[in-house]
C-alpha cells in the first residue's frame, strides 16, 4: 500500500476482508502505515463517507453503498462489539414471531457495554455468561451479513430476559406464533441445555397452555413467578411449579388450549 493510501482501495480492501467494523490500530496494522498516516486517512474516508465514527477510534465501514448500511440496523448492531449476536426481541420480530417492532437492536454479549445510540439507531447489549453464548448462525439482512440467535434460542433468550424482548406477554405471544415452524423437541433441547430450571418451568407451563406437549424438561424445584419482573401471586400450577402471576388474557389474548 502506498504512503498515501487511496481511500476507496482501503474501502475496497476492508470489504473484501468483511472487516466492517474495526479500529483505527487493526487498520493501521492492515496497511502497515503508521498511526499519524492512519489517523489522516481515516479522517479523508469519513469525509468521503466510507467509514463513520461509532466511538473513539472505532469506526464502521460504509463503504460505496453507504445507505445500504445505514438503513441496516441488525448489520450495524452485530459489529459494534465482538462477539455479539442479535436476539431477544429484535430475533422474534425478524423470525416473524412478534409484530411488534422493538425501538432499539437487542445484543447478546459476553462483556459490559453500556447502550449505544448510532444515526438515529439505537443498540441494547445484554451481557450472557459465556457458557450461555452459543445458539447462532449467520444469516443474510439486505444482502449484509448479521450473527443472529437461531429460532429455539432466541425464545429461551427472550424467557430468560422477557425484560429484553418486550415483557413475558409479549414473549408468549412469539411462542405461539413459533410453534408454526418451530421443533419442539429442539426448543426444549435449547432450553434444558442453558440448565435455567426457572426458566424452563416458565416455558412447561407455556407449552402445556397451548396444548403442546413438554416432557422431559428440567424444571424448578421450587416455585417460581412465570413472570420474574412481577411480585408472586396468582394460580399456582404444581406440574411446572409456576405461579401464574398474570392474567391469561394478556399471555395469549385469542384464548389457550
Amino acid at each position: 500500500m502506498s504512503k498515501r493510501a487511496s481511500t476507496t482501495a482501503t474501502a475496497q480492501l476492508l470489504e473484501q476482508g468483511e472487516l466492517f467494523a474495526f479500529d483505527s490500530r487493526s487498520l493501521s496494522s492492515l496497511l502497515g502505515v503508521s498511526k499519524v498516516q492512519t489517523s489522516h486517512l481515516l479522517r479523508r474516508m469519513e469525509r468521503e463517507g466510507l467509514v463513520a465514527r461509532v466511538e473513539a477510534g472505532k469506526y464502521l465501514l460504509l463503504g460505496l453503498s453507504p445507505e445500504r448500511v445505514l438503513s441496516n440496523p441488525l448489520f450495524v448492531g452485530c459489529h459494534l462489539v465482538d462477539p455479539a449476536y442479535v436476539s431477544f426481541w429484535s430475533a422474534l420480530h425478524y423470525y416473524g414471531f412478534t409484530e411488534e417492532v422493538p425501538a432499539m437492536v437487542f445484543l447478546a454479549v459476553t462483556r459490559r457495554k453500556p447502550a449505544l445510540a448510532f444515526r438515529q439507531m439505537r443498540f441494547r447489549f445484554v451481557l450472557l455468561k459465556p457458557g450461555l453464548f452459543w445458539g447462532y448462525r449467520r444469516e443474510r439482512s439486505a444482502e449484509l451479513p448479521v450473527l443472529i440467535a437461531d429460532e429455539a434460542k432466541a425464545i429461551v433468550d427472550s424467557l430468560l430476559f422477557p425484560q429484553y424482548a418486550g415483557g413475558l406477554g409479549e414473549v408468549a405471544k412469539a411462542l405461539r406464533n413459533a410453534l408454526d415452524s418451530l421443533d419442539v423437541s429442539a426448543l426444549i433441547a435449547c432450553a434444558n441445555r442453558v440448565s435455567s430450571p426457572s426458566m424452563s418451568s416458565r416455558l412447561g407451563y407455556l407449552l402445556d397452555a397451548l396444548g403442546v406437549r413438554a416432557e422431559g424438561l428440567d424444571i424448578a424445584r421450587g416455585p417460581v413467578n412465570l413472570d420474574p419482573q412481577r411480585p408472586r401471586s396468582g394460580e399456582y400450577v404444581r406440574r411446572w411449579r409456576v405461579y401464574v402471576n398474570l392474567p391469561p388474557e394478556t399471555l395469549f389474548p385469542e384464548g389457550i388450549a
